[in-house]
């Protein structure tokens, strides 16, 4: 029997290294509480009115203890949100409850004007949270179905799209695997990609032929293989959530690794040089045997904005244009 702690203080849950506003933080605040025998709520956005920060399938995680993680706002009503979940647990059965307009809470708004719908689950099952949590870390898409009416949820494997949505009476949150960058390259190009997609907490590996390169890109909590040969290409991570970058100023290294990427899953693959770089590029593709509609895959020179000088700045572009082509994956 899991038992609440009444008068809890409300806190921000640290999450460590995971993202403050991510699913897998949510998710280990919930599988604490079960270890602990402290009762917890799964709050989501199942409704939304007007605008609203944050998308439909918006999670927070609130322990009896006080303890919370996740944002269903731009930061302005979890706290609230948090005081309400305590209450949830007490009772002990679920309830859906609107914050912002149309919202019986006159004193909390939000700076959108819109309103947000909240559902709190408090029979979140130790299967449901193991089994969500170990499909989070294999990269398996699932989907949490969500029943009000009854106070019940419960899990499924699922192939479709990221999109949440009702269907009938219940409400299906669907989880897709974080954005996986594969980078091949060597140079301070790798080295600032690597940087700042881990600072963006992407699940990023790195190959290159250059040691200190990939010393340092370790460094920053990527997963390095050295390249010994451009004839040969090891075994990557891909998979369809991944984008696949090319990163050489020497472009003997890249043939066979970009046809490993080219009949590969990755959502998007990019090369980096200028248009007549990228133009002999294809040519050397075409020459060996890679058919067109494959080297059609490949995206360059990449980057959404350019041309840039320096690695910091295409690292930006390359991610911000990753960012885009992903969002766009996940709608269809």
């Amino acid at each position: 029997m899991l038992d609440d702690k009444p008068g809890a203080v409300i806190r921000r849950y640290d999450s460590g290294t995971l993202s403050a506003d991510g699913v897998d933080a949510v998710f280990d605040l919930l599988e604490e509480g079960i270890r602990s025998g402290i009762a917890g709520v799964l709050v989501t956005i199942v409704g939304i009115e007007g605008g609203a920060p944050r998308p439909l399938g918006t999670h927070m995680a609130v322990l009896a203890d006080g303890r919370f993680c996740g944002y269903v706002s731009g930061g302005c009503v979890e706290a609230a949100v948090a005081a309400e979940a305590l209450k949830v647990i007490s009772a002990g059965e679920d309830r859906t409850i609107r914050f912002g307009v149309n919202s019986p809470f006159l004193d909390i708004v939000l700076p959108c004007g819109g309103g947000i719908d909240l559902h709190f689950h408090v029979g979140i099952s130790r299967d449901l949270v193991a089994s969500a949590r170990q499909c989070l870390s294999g990269r398996v898409p699932f989907t949490i179905l969500l029943d009000p009416l009854n106070g019940t949820g419960r899990m499924e494997k699922t192939d479709q799209g990221a999109r949440s949505e009702w269907v009938g009476a219940e409400f299906r949150r669907r989880y897709v695997p974080v954005t996986r960058l594969v980078l091949a390259g060597r140079g301070i190009e790798l080295e600032e990609l690597g940087r700042i997609a881990c600072a963006s907490r992407l699940d990023v590996h790195a190959y290159s032929p250059d040691l200190p390169v990939l010393e340092t890109v370790a460094d920053f909590g990527a997963r390095t293989v050295r390249l010994k040969s451009p004839s040969y290409a090891p075994d990557m991570p891909v998979d369809a959530w991944t984008a696949a970058i090319m990163l050489f100023h020497d472009h003997d290294w890249e043939l066979e690794i970009l046809k490993s990427f080219v009949q590969g899953p990755a959502f998007f693959i990019g090369a980096m040089g200028s248009r007549n770089t990228h133009a002999k590029r294809r040519a050397r593709l075409l020459k060996a045997g890679v058919p067109e509609a494959l080297v059609a895959r490949i995206t360059g020179p990449i980057g959404l904005f350019g041309p840039t000088r320096d690695a910091a700045s295409l690292s930006l572009s390359i991610l911000a244009q990753v960012a885009q082509v992903r969002m766009n994956y996940d709608q269809h």
